[in-house]
């Protein structure tokens, strides 16, 4: 009889142990990749506008064939950035720590066989046991929302990222057109220089000029040529870090071309938009989300100062033939330890986060403000030069035909000269240094951009 329950009670702990391991994860091998997967040409990126979560963006259209805008670029870095893309395998993990977080804890079965071998008593004892995890029962709540808060978070720090990263690609975007502007505008004037230089340096070899007149020529061939080249360079490195957010080989050359208008938000609606900021920029919203799963972690560290840990469901038969069946558990004396460290970690944890917060909330503000000033600041300066240097340049021609007839020296002319050409690189800087800045107010203040209003 005894080896029959006994049989019985292996066979019901085997029972339960193999049912536990059917619903184990199995290991897959998930090799590395062996090279790059970055993209040959533009047509192998994505434009599919309904997969944008970003708002801001899902208004822009993007067409290709027609050239592809600094907000045309904002579009397709989201879809197409491996950065971005990486990024979005963390929310997997934080949906697969929910998942585990939701989990109750396994019940522990124990049981154990006694044969005697000496005394009057000679039945088989045995004994079994369930025990029940309280303390992770108690946890299990706040566990829960904790990971659903902080998977919350994972997914707006990625709505950040995604529009952060857009606004990256459309800053770099305005770099190239204008660094192509100013390349072009610069070729034309060093093809002028050179051939005047030429002249000059024949005519000096024939002594039908001064070395004065030659040393000018060849000054102002040679400060076009480094505008040019800084032009040139400029525009190289800004196509280079765009492919590369893009996700495309560094010789892809993709057909940017200029936004439809310029415009900007006033004053009122960047302070309506700051009043709202707390309610709608992510990065805020996401440490709102870790707020919140501390504050869920700072609870569970509480519950876990209840001494009860364990519940346990016996049963036994001693060599006497007593069968005895009971409740038992285990209590942790609150003496030494008792959690109270814990909870004054997370306490001081939450803490932190709070004053994070609040700090995230003021450098915001000073952001914005900044950036408006910026802009003010980019504008006005361009617009100065916008009115001046036309008519500096306006003044080279005639001076230079004076300068032929002696009427003004080699140092005037050059002068004039070197003027007018560092004039028009001021201003095409200042000029992008607005749209920059204007970029930079917009991400800051989590809303549509102002040129995506002009399109329309």
């Amino acid at each position: 009889m005894s080896r029959m329950v006994v049989g019985r009670l292996a066979g019901a702990i085997s029972a339960v142990a193999l049912s536990g391991l059917s619903g184990c994860v199995v290991y897959h091998a998930r090799p590395l990749p062996s090279a790059p997967d970055l993209g040959v040409s533009a047509a192998r990126l994505k434009v599919d506008p309904a997969a944008l979560r970003v708002v801001p963006l899902k208004a822009i259209k993007v067409d290709p064939g027609k050239g592809i805008t600094p907000l045309g670029a904002a579009v397709l870095a989201v879809l197409n950035s491996p950065e971005l893309e990486a990024k979005r395998r963390a929310i997997g993990v934080s949906q697969a720590e929910v998942f585990a977080a939701g989990l109750f804890p396994d019940p522990t079965i124990s049981g154990g066989y006694d044969e005697p071998v000496s005394g009057p008593d000679r039945r088989k004892a045995y004994n079994a046991s369930a025990d029940l995890d309280l303390a992770g029962l108690l946890a299990n709540a706040n566990a829960r929302r904790a990971a659903k808060a902080s998977a919350r978070q994972v997914d707006i720090d990625l709505l950040w990222s995604e529009w952060t990263v857009g606004q990256q690609a459309r800053q770099l975007a305005e770099t190239v057109l204008a660094a192509e502007r100013k390349a072009t505008f610069f070729r034309q004037v060093v093809a002028i220089a050179a051939e005047r230089d030429d002249r000059s340096h024949r005519a000096l070899e024939n002594h039908d000029a001064t070395l004065q007149t030659s040393a000018a020529d060849l000054a102002v061939k040679l400060d076009a040529q480094t505008q040019l080249s800084t032009a040139e360079h400029d525009a190289v490195a800004a196509r280079l870090q765009l492919n590369a957010l893009l996700g495309l080989r560094a010789e892809v050359r993709l057909p940017l071309a200029e936004d439809p208008g310029e415009t900007t938000y006033s004053d009122a609606e960047v302070d309506a938009a700051l009043d709202t900021l707390a309610k709608r920029r992510p990065d805020v919203l996401a440490l709102q989300a870790g707020y919140e799963a501390q504050d869920a972690n700072v609870r569970k560290a509480i519950i876990a100062q209840f001494p009860i840990t364990t519940l346990a469901v016996d049963f036994a038969r001693d060599t006497s033939a007593n069968v005895t069946r009971g409740l038992s558990t285990s209590l942790l004396l609150p003496i030494f330890n008792g959690g109270r460290g814990e909870a004054k970690v997370q306490i001081a944890t939450r803490e932190q986060l709070r004053a994070e917060y609040q700090a995230k909330l003021d450098a915001a503000d000073a952001e914005t403000r900044a950036a408006q000033a910026d802009v003010r600041s980019a504008r006005r300066v361009a617009g100065e030069l916008q009115a001046d240097v036309p008519r500096l340049e306006a003044l080279v021609a005639p001076a230079l035909a004076a300068y032929d007839r002696r009427d003004i020296d080699s140092q005037t002319y050059l002068t004039l000269s070197q003027a007018a050409l560092s004039r028009r690189a001021d201003l095409d800087d200042k000029a992008l240094a607005a749209r920059l800045a204007e970029i930079t107010l917009e991400t800051a203040l989590f809303l549509p951009p102002a040129a995506a209003r002009a399109s329309r």
